[in-house]
């Protein structure tokens, strides 16, 4: 099984800066736990004024928080492959002018993570801050046995920002045309921006 590094892309992108400000406390989305009943009913995300320029919507919207942030077009994709670790936390988008551009959108939550970094094998550095945890990895091996046959998309336990995608979705990505996300094979892997 081949699995994808996922990484959120675009020049022209409308950038969002901040999660819903009554929402859970920004650290948590990056901990693999629900947050479903801490998130805000009819919570809104807004284009960053500091990026006036930027202004497209992408099925994978460009943030600064490194999170997941996809088009109802992208969340019916995923739905469809089963992937069964994701929590939708509903959002909708506004331009810099305060007006919904984007209704649908969410922010996908995988749940849990895999321990899937050999760490052996692999080039990286730790992190300072969260001594748990890689803050770069420059050549990336993985430990096929020991990620989950059922893991379809899901965060690496040591690099909780950093997602990985099975082979079959990646197919399944590339066939929808699904745009604001770049996907590296492990062999294009060269420490790109976690």
């Amino acid at each position: 099984m081949d699995y994808f590094a996922l990484k959120v892309r675009s020049d022209d992108g409308g950038r969002i800066d901040e999660y819903p400000c009554t929402g859970p406390i920004l650290w948590k989305f990056a901990e693999g736990r629900s947050l479903a009943k801490d998130f805000p009913m009819g919570a809104t995300v807004s284009f960053s004024d500091s990026h006036p320029e930027r202004r497209s919507l992408y099925d994978f919207q460009p943030n600064l928080m490194r999170a997941l942030l996809v088009s109802g077009r992208a969340r019916k994709l995923i739905e469809s492959l089963e992937v069964t670790n994701a929590e939708w936390l509903p959002v909708a988008i506004k331009d810099h002018k305060g007006k919904v551009i984007g209704p649908d959108y969410a922010f996908l939550n995988l749940l849990g993570a895999e321990d899937a970094i050999d760490l052996e094998r692999s080039v990286y550095k730790m992190s300072s801050l969260e001594k748990d945890q890689l803050s770069h990895i420059r050549k990336l091996v993985l430990k096929p046995d020991s990620i989950s046959p059922h893991a379809k998309m899901f965060r690496c336990t040591m690099q909780r920002h950093f997602i990985l995608i099975r082979e079959d979705v990646h197919a399944a990505f590339v066939e929808a045309g699904l745009t604001g996300l770049k996907l590296y094979s492990l062999e294009e892997w060269r420490g790109q921006e976690l």
